[in-house]
């Protein structure tokens, strides 16, 4: 049994559980998870929101606080210097509208919450916000799931729109060790 099939099988637990560590880890978007819960059981669209948002918060305060205590280097071994400060000035200059816009996009969860926490944004603020726009995207995917299930064959659909979300996390990260590998040679 894949790891997939688990939290599939596990149903609310999985999703919440996955919701969770994706807040705070660098694993793939929320939808690897959500799209075959919504498609399975398209009635429960709303409650599978609701739960992605649950972990999400929880999971962010889980990442912000390790960011908050650990500082910078708690995210240099994600990411690089130079984005590690152009992200660090995204929070200085836009604060909670940097999380909620990217808390509405497909940008990963975790940076947030490490941005929020390295930069000792209010842990209320942020939290609130990342949850509320975390909850509107998952409510935008899964009405349109569901929506989309009534006119098109989305099964086989959901299932590329999520291999193409974790071949893209992949070589994201690949792209990016690689680039960290090239700058600690020079």
């Amino acid at each position: 049994m894949t790891i997939q099939e688990f939290l599939i099988v596990w149903k609310d637990v999985g999703l919440i559980l996955y919701s969770i560590l994706k807040a705070f880890l660098p694993l793939p978007s929320l939808e690897v998870i959500l799209v075959p819960l919504v498609l399975n059981e398209p009635d429960k669209w709303v409650l599978y929101s609701l739960e992605g948002a649950l972990g999400t918060f929880i999971g962010g305060g889980i990442g912000y606080f390790i960011a908050y205590k650990l500082g910078r280097k708690a995210f240099l071994h994600l990411a690089s210097e130079e984005d590690v400060e152009k992200g660090e000035d995204l929070m200085n200059r836009y604060g909670i509208w940097a999380v909620f816009i990217g808390g509405i996009t497909p940008i990963p969860d975790f940076l947030l919450a490490y941005l929020a926490g390295f930069t000792h944004m209010r842990f209320s603020s942020f939290a609130l916000c990342d949850a509320f726009a975390r909850l509107l995207r998952s409510l935008l995917i899964c009405f349109c799931l569901m929506e989309l299930g009534r006119v098109i064959h989305i099964d086989w659909f959901g299932t590329v729109f999520s291999l193409l979300i974790l071949f893209w996390m992949i070589i994201r990260w690949i792209l990016q060790k690689r680039r960290l590998s090239n700058k600690d040679t020079k």
